[in-house]
């Protein structure tokens, strides 16, 4: 498929452009509490976005758990970063399908058993993949992750898309990600 090339080969430009610290704030072992990161690639017919946020952003903790009510919390979280149409509001005459809509909590234990758990590391990723009808008439993506989870202070956003490339930082009060064509 013609799209689906072209989409791996933005993708591909995406990531070969991310900033230095960017590459390493998507590790597990290395981000900033209160920021997280969205890379959106748009092609011809698809809207592909990826959201990387520490787990304490979203869920208030970031350790490996067995508490019910801490995996209630992240089993939450992620049915929530799995519903696109809540975090994400698309501006304009656009009719899109979703394809795609997964969240998962990461976390990466340590190797050795004497470590606290405030040593480990979490975080939640979530991608969404949408094909669309007129996406020419996007103008716009509103972004309302930050009513869902108010401990984001900023959103680091690069995308990539026929109008060029944009890279933005997003708060809760600025969460409008325009196009320009």
């Amino acid at each position: 498929m013609k799209s689906s090339n072209s989409i791996n080969t933005m993708l591909t430009c995406l990531m070969l452009t991310l900033p230095a610290h960017h590459a390493i704030a998507i590790e597990l072992d290395a981000h900033e509490h209160g920021s997280a990161n969205l890379d959106i690639v748009i092609d011809t017919y698809t809207i592909q976005m990826s959201f990387h946020s520490p787990a304490v952003n979203i869920v208030g903790f970031e350790y490996a758990t067995d508490d019910k009510q801490q995996l209630l919390l992240i089993k939450q979280a992620e049915d929530s970063l799995s519903n696109v149409n809540d975090m994400f509001s698309l501006v304009g005459n656009v009719s899109c399908q979703t394809v795609k809509a997964s969240a998962n909590w990461l976390t990466e234990h340590e190797e050795e058993h004497d470590e606290t758990p405030s040593s480990e590391h979490a975080e939640f990723i979530a991608e969404y993949e949408l094909t669309c009808k007129q996406l020419n008439n996007l103008t716009a993506i509103e972004v309302n992750l930050f009513e869902f989870f108010p401990a984001i202070a900023d959103l680091d956003v690069q995308m990539i898309y026929a109008g060029g490339q944009v890279k933005q930082e997003l708060n809760a009060n600025n969460t409008l990600i325009e196009l320009a064509y």
